[in-house]
């Protein structure tokens, strides 16, 4: 089963948790945000992110980002999920999926859960770039 909130080297992605827990019929909406690295010039042409967390803190975070994020947008289900470890530009390192009975709310319920989690959350990454040298990014 997939869990509502996750942080580690596995990858569920977004179709696994579709499969496995089916949007319930009286939701109308499922926003998902996936964050990828990217790379471009201006940022230096980072090749890859290392990400590292204090993983019991980050759940127990994550954890209370979820259930605010329920209480105050009413919202159905929200999964959160972060990837540790190395992870190439273009694949996905986060993952906020939500339920919701209509769109407003699930947007702001999805918007919210990114942002909260990126500001609480203890998990960090340093950027790789093409030159070889990389520097730790300061969370949000």
């Amino acid at each position: 089963m997939v869990p509502r909130i996750y942080v580690g080297y596995e990858w569920f992605g977004v179709d696994r948790i579709l499969r496995e827990s089916p949007v319930p019929p009286d939701c109308g909406a499922v926003v998902v945000f996936a964050g990828v690295p990217r790379s471009a010039e201006e940022d230096g042409n980072v090749v890859e992110l290392h990400y590292e967390a204090y993983p019991e803190m980050a759940l127990k975070e994550m954890s209370r980002v979820r259930e605010e994020t329920l209480e105050k947008f009413g919202v159905r289900e929200v999964f959160i999920h972060h990837r540790l470890g190395v992870v190439p530009v273009g694949e996905q390192s986060f993952l906020v999926v939500v339920f919701g009975g209509h769109r407003e709310e699930s947007f702001g319920a999805c918007r919210y859960a990114v942002d909260e989690t990126k500001k609480r959350a203890p998990i960090w990454k340093k950027e790789v770039f093409s030159s070889g040298a990389g520097r730790w990014v300061l969370g949000a």
